[in-house]
């Protein structure tokens, strides 16, 4: 069974990582062909919470709106003079901390 077009290597024996791409300021697109949702990231971000030796061609989160991976595309490009200060771009945010609550009977731990 062939490899599912987001994981077959444009160059083969080449292997594009996602640490290759930080090395070069590189942008990861991440679009949603089912509810046309398109996403920025700075490949220097996802380092640091994935792999830095995964393929930089793969997708890194299921879409946000649907929650599949399966209509999923990956793309990689160097920003342009232009997109700085114009380009949104998906940032790492605060971590929060979420108390959660749950039902017990009356004397139990």
């Amino acid at each position: 069974m062939p490899e599912p077009p987001h994981l077959q290597k444009r160059y083969p024996g080449q292997n594009h990582l996602l640490r290759h791409a930080a090395e070069q300021n590189q942008l990861v697109i991440v679009k949603c062909n089912l509810c046309r949702r398109g996403v920025t990231y700075l490949a220097t971000d996802l380092v640091q919470l994935l792999d830095p030796n995964r393929l930089a061609l793969e997708i890194p989160f299921p879409c946000s709106r649907c929650g599949t991976t399966e209509f999923m595309r990956v793309t990689l490009t160097s920003p342009f003079a232009g997109d700085w200060g114009n380009l949104e771009v998906r940032r790492p945010g605060p971590v929060r901390r979420i108390q959660t609550w749950r039902t017990a009977k009356l004397g139990d731990p």
